[in-house]
């Protein structure tokens, strides 16, 4: 027990050292006035709540922050029905959540803003890595407390203004109010596990609507280990229930505003991005517009499906190119964040801002090293040993059955609906991180079994899970 309890709390300071490093790290950003890198003055709402001229930094941009920051503009300035556009082309899920923190912080909003994203995803980690602990897996619970607060993508990220940190927390969340519920030996089809998994889903699509396809998988696969079909119907029914509020409060704000009931109206657009003859499958201008549509008449939303279908339809009559723009998007998914093979929107990401070699590439010996063929082969090696890991990973816990095997396809599911939902839009190794926790999750399990599967397996039982609804299908096949 007491060995026990000090393994605990080793996990539990790795989380905290990295969240103390961090909030050293906010009182120490300098020098970044918020006004001029968001195009000039910010607005009379947000200039009254941040003291007007100059804010302190306490925070860097992500990639559409000034963006959000707009949406954020228009909810103070005019109210949740605000005719704001940033807030209808994009989900408005996380300007709504940071509305009340600048009313209440105001002119210490940025510094606010940093830490609640900050300990967020601290909390989240230490549940996550505590929870798996719990599993015949626990050996790698150390490794995967020091990936998940020391990888510096995920770390930084925190700090600055995008949704796909708090996503990423919500998402261990959910994680990890999975294996306790499985790890508890529960049964039944509500407890406050599947209200917790649920409710943050439901937050992680209230920012990002793709995530209510890996919401729907992930339950789907927890009521498939767990119930019988009536069962397995009334936990879908509470659990998407519930997953759906949120998304719905954007469709409601958006029909009061503007007519019609959409989450956001950029689908369309995106996918017409990674569309069309002169397509790469990344962001391209040649690509924009490419793909000839008739002329659509009609609202935001109607203009939007009317571009999916066009899109879809060009691709059917395009498969030789289609396959070719989706073996680019996945590459491009799964690209590095600095050097030769990067693509995508990660170039204020903090982790790409300070990287070690970026220096290094400000000389034409450096630039040729890093982005000549040594550098190529570096980034392949990279982005083909991270996609082995993943395989390996989901193949060990596959194979150990029960738990492990639901936490396998759980995380390869989470890992693979995010993949295909950029190969459907465009190429972005920005689309790659909420889905991190569940990549990071497989990768540390196939790099410890590397070594030595014995060292991933811990020598306890857990539960064995019988998959009922699939076990009484087999049993009449047998029977008849």
């Amino acid at each position: 027990m007491i060995v026990e309890r000090k393994f605990r709390r080793n996990l539990f300071a790795i989380s905290i050292t990295a969240l103390v490093i961090k909030i050293l790290i906010i009182f120490r950003i300098q020098g970044f006035d918020w006004y001029q890198a968001g195009g000039g003055d910010l607005g009379i709402g947000l200039g009254y709540l941040l003291d007007n001229s100059y804010a302190p930094p306490n925070a860097w941009y992500g990639a559409d922050g000034e963006n959000y920051l707009r949406g954020l503009q228009g909810l103070v300035e005019d109210g949740f029905l605000s005719e704001e556009g940033k807030l209808t082309y994009w989900p408005a899920g996380y300007p709504l959540l940071l509305w009340p923190i600048i009313e209440i912080f105001r002119g210490y909003f940025f510094l606010a803003l940093s830490f609640f994203q900050s300990a967020l995803y601290t909390l989240a980690s230490i549940w996550f890595v505590d929870e798996v602990r719990k599993t015949r897996v626990s050996k790698v619970s150390y490794l995967i407390a020091v990936l998940l607060a020391f990888n510096p993508t995920l770390a930084l990220n925190t700090i600055a203004i995008g949704y796909e940190l708090p996503v990423v927390s919500f998402s261990l969340i959910s994680f990890a109010a999975l294996i306790r519920y499985f790890s508890g030996g529960k049964s039944s089809w509500i407890s406050r596990e599947i209200i917790f998994a649920s409710l943050s889903f439901s937050f992680a699509s209230f920012m990002q609507p793709r995530l209510l396809v890996i919401a729907l998988a992930f339950f789907l696969l927890w009521a498939i280990a767990k119930f019988r079909f009536t069962q397995l119907v009334s936990f879908l029914a509470i659990t998407l229930g519930l997953v759906s509020i949120t998304p719905a409060i954007l469709a409601y704000r958006n029909h009061e505003v503007h007519g019609y009931a959409a989450i956001s109206t950029n689908l369309g657009v995106t996918m017409r991005l990674g569309a069309g003859p002169e397509a790469t499958g990344g962001y391209s201008s040649q690509a924009a517009g490419a793909v000839e549509c008739l002329e659509i008449s009609g609202d935001a939303s109607k203009v939007d499906r009317a571009l999916v279908r066009c899109v879809v339809d060009w691709y059917l009559e395009n498969p030789t190119k289609a396959i070719y723009l989706f073996w680019n998007k996945a590459r491009f998914f799964w690209s590095p964040w600095f050097g030769p093979e990067s693509n995508g929107t990660m170039a204020r990401n903090p982790w790409s801002q300070n990287h070690p070699l970026k220096s290094t590439a400000q000389t034409e010996d450096g630039f040729n090293l890093i982005f000549g063929g040594f550098g190529k082969f570096i980034s392949w090696t990279w982005m083909l040993g991270g996609v082995f890991l993943v395989f390996y990973g989901f193949l060990l816990l596959w194979r150990l059955g029960d738990l492990e095997r639901l936490l396998a396809l759980v995380f390869a599911s989470a890992f693979l609906v995010n993949l295909l939902s950029s190969m459907l839009t465009i190429g972005d190794h920005r689309f790659r991180i909420p889905s991190m926790g569940a990549s990071i999750f497989l990768q540390a399990i196939g790099l410890i079994g590397i070594y030595s599967r014995k060292s991933v397996v811990k020598n306890s039982v857990t539960e064995p899970l019988v998959w009922p609804i699939l076990r009484k299908k087999k049993s009449t096949q047998l029977d008849s």
